[in-house]
């Protein structure tokens, strides 16, 4: 477990904030960015801006080549992201405002860091621990490397920021996830490196999957 005295020590009250609920955050961010099915979950959100019915998912799962789509659909509910209403054709489906606000929050990402970088996250399986790991990094104070105009620390660094989660092997693989999502990047100078603008952006979309768990009444 991750203790109440390393959430404490962050600094920024929303920094503490999405760090106490980095497990809700991850599962929102894998749910919305899930790669399978050529990104069906996301598919449906965009597809349900406008009443989506039975017929209509199923004409998505078909084109998507997946068996099932009624697991993916619960996802999306459990996190308010849709709501099922009916009209005089019967039931179906529409996007909520935190669906919404949940779209709205990748495409800011994607205007904020590019299409490419913010792809590039969405197929890295970034869970929780790499998720407070990323905050404890960009929440942590020190100068910037102005020639190159980021962030530069030592693997020791990084290692010293990682100690807080309990096992080693979960330090590493929290480290190696991030590398793979480029926001924490090793390079052939032995430094590692983190962008301001790549980082802000990401960190911004954070903070909209922290409202958007808050704000969920399930």
């Amino acid at each position: 477990m991750i203790s109440q005295n390393t959430s404490d020590k962050l600094i920024g009250s929303r920094i503490k904030e999405i760090f106490k609920s980095a497990e809700t955050v991850a599962d929102l961010h894998g749910c919305i960015t899930s790669p399978r099915g050529n990104n069906f979950r996301l598919q449906l959100l965009q597809a349900a801006g406008v009443s989506l019915s039975e017929e209509a998912i199923e004409q998505l799962r078909a084109a998507s080549g997946i068996n099932e789509y009624r697991r993916h659909l619960n996802m999306l509910l459990k996190f308010g992201l849709l709501q099922v209403e009916e009209d005089e054709a019967g039931w179906f489906y529409i996007r909520t405002d935190l669906g919404e606000k949940g779209v709205n929050a990748l495409r800011e990402m994607e205007r904020r860091i590019g299409k490419e970088a913010a792809d590039v996250i969405y197929e890295t399986s970034l869970g929780p621990n790499s998720i407070r790991l990323f905050l404890r990094v960009y929440g942590n104070k020190r100068e910037a490397d102005w020639d190159q105009l980021q962030l530069r620390y030592t693997p020791a660094e990084i290692g010293r920021l990682s100690i807080f989660l309990p096992r080693v092997i979960e330090e590493i693989s929290a480290i190696d996830r991030l590398n793979e999502a480029d926001l924490l990047v090793y390079r052939d100078d032995g430094y590692v490196y983190m962008q301001p603008t790549k980082a802000r952006g990401f960190y911004k979309y954070l903070q909209t999957l922290l409202e958007i768990v808050t704000s969920n009444p399930e």
